[in-house]
């Protein structure tokens, strides 16, 4: 499929409109609708509140294919970037902006694909859904508001695509070709709050343990106290197969993974990225005490993000810091948390287009599945169907990836225009 490359002109536009919170969200909708006309005019077009819920009706009766994107992005203070969040600026090799990569990258993609289809006179044989959250940041109800209304009008689609992995450098040393990491399942979340309350009063008279440093010891526990680890199967068949290819002894040992995970699992722990695919992750991302600089805190608190492996749950994962931080004056408080998700199939429908339409584009690359360290709207979808897939078909240096909800987001203009084909391929060849 030709996408010119006058095509990321889209991203840039809407990359310009902010949507970090509900009331910017019309505009971009507008926008949305302004660049897309032959979508808005084709597909039947709703909103489930701020969601959009999209139907390209197919020519027969197959099972419906369900693709997944959400329109907000997180907040993006303007200082320390190298080009202002919201500039969209484009130089040489980068479109720079908040949503570049997530996940406005894979929205717009998508919409392009579709535009392009529709120009070409292509009509889907089966229909096509396209859900596009407006909350997925704040962990809202947006996208499961629509996943409830297909599952009221009865729509079961065969497989579902959200965003997720992507194209990668080879992940562990050795491995000659790129790798493809496809999402089958994604890790638990909980946000728990640690608070510690006492007595306040003027800090030139401060008592032996203040709640300051009660606080400060019950993150020192928790810190030293990790999970136990524990490969999940997607890791497993990931590693197998990435030592298909891999040299020497590495390669004997990772095709061998099921009786040499000790072994493994050390290894993996030597990396951040491969160590969150071994356990349950905690780590304190907010910390707050008192209100002035002269005075004990009355109260100090710290909100632990985890991120929960398969087979656990948010109630396992509250019982670890709690046995962690082993002090009856801290209290903990789960602010919000759901379980891991379902695994799906990596064989079979949905996963073989998306494989097939991975090495139709890139030939020289390996594709494997693997469990989604972050959380997605696509946990929704396992409520129609249980083969739901995580992937964005860009290729993400570690660099790139480390701007995902930081300064200096950005996307390469060659990847994502090979994106915008691949969503296109992928429709016209599974749909």
């Amino acid at each position: 499929m030709l996408i010119a490359e006058d095509a990321v002109d889209h991203l840039i536009a809407l990359v310009r409109v902010p949507t970090e919170r509900p009331e910017q969200l019309p505009a971009f909708r507008a926008a949305l609708e302004e660049r897309f006309p032959r979508l808005f005019a084709a597909l039947e077009v709703e909103l489930v509140g701020d969601t959009i819920l999209a139907r390209w009706p197919g020519r027969g009766e197959g099972r419906p294919a369900l693709l997944m994107a959400h329109q907000d992005v997180v907040p993006a203070p303007e200082a320390g970037w190298t080009h202002p969040p919201y500039s969209g600026h484009r130089d040489g090799t980068h479109v720079w902006g908040r949503g570049t990569l997530d996940d406005k990258g894979s929205l717009v993609a998508i919409c392009v694909g579709v535009e392009a289809l529709l120009a070409a006179g292509f009509a889907p044989e089966r229909d096509v859904w396209l859900v596009f959250g407006h909350d997925e940041e704040t962990m809202g109800s947006g996208a499961a508001s629509a996943i409830a209304e297909l599952d009221a009008r009865g729509v079961r689609p065969a497989w579902a695509l959200d965003e997720g992995g992507a194209i990668i450098e080879p992940p562990i040393a050795g491995l000659s070709r790129d790798v493809a990491v496809v999402g089958v399942a994604e890790k638990g979340f909980a946000n728990i709050r640690v608070r510690v309350a006492q007595v306040g009063g003027h800090a030139s008279t401060p008592p032996r343990l203040p709640a300051t440093s009660r606080l400060a010891r019950a993150i020192r526990r928790l810190d030293r106290s990790p999970f136990p680890r524990s490969l999940p199967e997607p890791a497993l068949r990931m590693l197998e197969l990435l030592g298909a290819d891999a040299p020497g002894a590495q390669g004997a040992v990772l095709r061998r993974v099921r009786r040499a995970r000790p072994l493994v699992e050390r290894i993996l722990a030597r990396g951040d990225e491969t160590r969150a695919m071994l356990a349950t992750t905690a780590v304190v991302t907010q910390l707050q005490g008192a209100a002035a600089p002269n005075a004990l805190a009355e109260e100090a608190t710290a909100v632990v993000n985890a991120r929960i492996a398969l087979g656990s749950s948010v109630d396992e994962t509250l019982e670890h810091v709690r046995r962690a931080i082993a002090d009856p004056r801290v209290e903990l408080e789960v602010l919000h948390g759901h379980g891991p998700s379902p695994e799906s199939p990596s064989a079979g429908p949905g996963w073989d287009a998306i494989e097939a339409a991975i090495a139709r584009a890139r030939p020289d690359v390996q594709t494997v599945p693997y469990v989604m360290l972050g959380g997605t709207d696509s946990r929704h979808a396992h409520r129609i169907t249980d083969r739901v897939y995580r992937f964005a078909p860009f290729e993400m240096t570690r660099e790139e990836r480390l701007t995902l909800h930081a300064r200096d987001e950005r996307i390469r203009v060659d990847t994502w225009l090979a994106g915008c084909r691949w969503y296109a391929d992928l429709l016209e060849s599974s749909c």
